[in-house]
């Protein structure tokens, strides 16, 4: 009777054993198999930030070489508060100056402030008084221009652009929804004219300003026939000059800058800027792949020893029955096959239940592991694949057979006369 309860509580000593070292198995291999998930969705989310800021950059880039051919032209008047004439400049200066030699496009634009005003703190200037700050800014811009030439923001944030011939349509920036208590498909009043709202658009600190057609900004600003300023671009950097020196001779009253100087040094600010954030999101990625590098390592040594020492008190508690085993005729190889197949089965066992445990709490653990909830503002979705849950369970069936290969040699050299004379 004493044997047989002994041999009850041996039986339930070693399934207990079994299932907790399988259940830590488990969460080995869920913990790798999230790893390696978690490593290959920041990797994804990392090559489509690559692939944006490339855009971008690339992108400001062209806007910084066209900006080098860039001139603009505004009347001085318009810098003279004492001057009772009007600040604007006639259409026909435009149709002049792009039949210039050398200019390969002008864009007119017509601009001016709008709404309640507000005098800005810290008075003063060159003129003497306080700034007057109008509640938002009207600007009116040729619809009809070649996209390389657009002047029309393009961080639209809710619905469209404007299109041509869209002569009562309106662009509005973020900060004047609230002004207008209006958003896209709504209906705003400009000095006694209706436009329909299409677009918002948010473009860093200038989003209080109302973009609209040419025409439409004449009408509301009161400027038949005239505009504010003027951007010519000139065929090449390389005829910038010559195209300043044509206009100023022509149009002495107009003040003629070439925007070069501030734009090279604006667009090397730019250039410096996305590669400091091109070498923090490679530098990120490179720490997210270190780090699952070292604990896919860790877990695999774990579950080496785990599966290690289950065999290693299995074998010390089975001497007997090995010893019985070798009696009967069983050689070493049989032994060594018996103890390697049980190694075997408890590693696939953990590793079915590490999958099952992985797929449910994937992003769980790589987030917690690895930090990949956000990457750099962009969310990490992290999915086990059916590539990486064989990966887990081939990790699973290698650490049982690797565990269990010493405990199973060992047993395999137990002499069945010393293993029956101990028990």
């Amino acid at each position: 009777m004493l044997t047989l309860r002994r041999a009850f509580k041996n039986i339930w000593r070693r399934r207990f054993r079994t299932v907790l070292v399988s259940l830590v198995l488990a969460l080995c291999v869920a913990v790798f198999v999230s790893t390696i998930a978690g490593v290959d969705a920041s990797e994804e989310a990392t090559a489509e930030m690559l692939e944006q800021y490339e855009e971008i950059a690339e992108s400001t880039i062209e806007q910084t070489e066209l900006s080098m051919t860039a001139i603009t032209v505004q009347n001085m008047r318009g810098f003279m508060p004492q001057s009772e004439s009007s600040d604007g400049m006639s259409e026909d200066v435009a149709d002049d100056i792009s039949d210039m030699d050398d200019v390969a496009a002008v864009v007119p634009q017509v601009s001016g402030g709008l709404g309640e005003a507000e005098e800005a703190e810290g008075g003063g200037g060159p003129f003497g008084g306080g700034r007057v700050m109008s509640a938002y800014r009207v600007i009116g811009v040729p619809l009809d221009l070649d996209e390389t030439y657009s002047v029309l923001p393009v961080n639209i944030v809710e619905g469209r652009s404007l299109e041509e011939d869209e002569d009562y349509a309106v662009l509005i920036g973020e900060d004047l929804t609230d002004y207008f208590d209006a958003g896209v498909g709504d209906t705003i009043k400009i000095e006694g004219t209706y436009f329909d709202v299409v677009g918002v658009y948010s473009s860093g600190f200038m989003r209080n300003e109302v973009y609209m057609s040419l025409s439409s900004a004449q009408e509301v600003l009161d400027m038949d026939g005239e505009i504010s300023s003027l951007t010519v671009y000139a065929d090449s950097a390389d005829d910038v000059d010559s195209v300043v020196v044509e206009i100023e001779e022509t149009y002495s009253d107009y003040m003629v800058m070439a925007m070069s100087d501030m734009q090279s040094q604006f667009g090397g600010r730019i250039q410096q800027q996305q590669e400091g954030i091109i070498s923090t999101i490679d530098d990120n990625l490179s720490s997210i792949e270190s780090t699952g590098l070292g604990i896919t390592v860790v877990s695999v040594i774990i579950g080496v020893l785990l599966i290690f020492g289950l065999m290693f008190y299995t074998v010390r508690e089975r001497t007997k029955e090995i010893g019985t085993l070798k009696a009967l005729g069983f050689s070493n190889r049989d032994v060594l096959k018996q103890f390697m197949y049980e190694g075997f089965y408890v590693g696939l066992i953990g590793g079915a239940l590490g999958l099952g445990i992985a797929a449910v709490s994937a992003s769980l653990f790589s987030s917690l592991l690895l930090n990949t909830g956000d990457t750099m503002g962009t969310p990490v979705s992290v999915t086990v694949t059916m590539q990486v849950m064989l990966l887990g369970l081939g990790l699973a069936a290698v650490a049982g057979a690797l565990g269990s290969l010493y405990p199973a040699w060992r047993a395999s050299h137990v002499s069945p006369m010393e293993a029956l004379r101990n028990e």
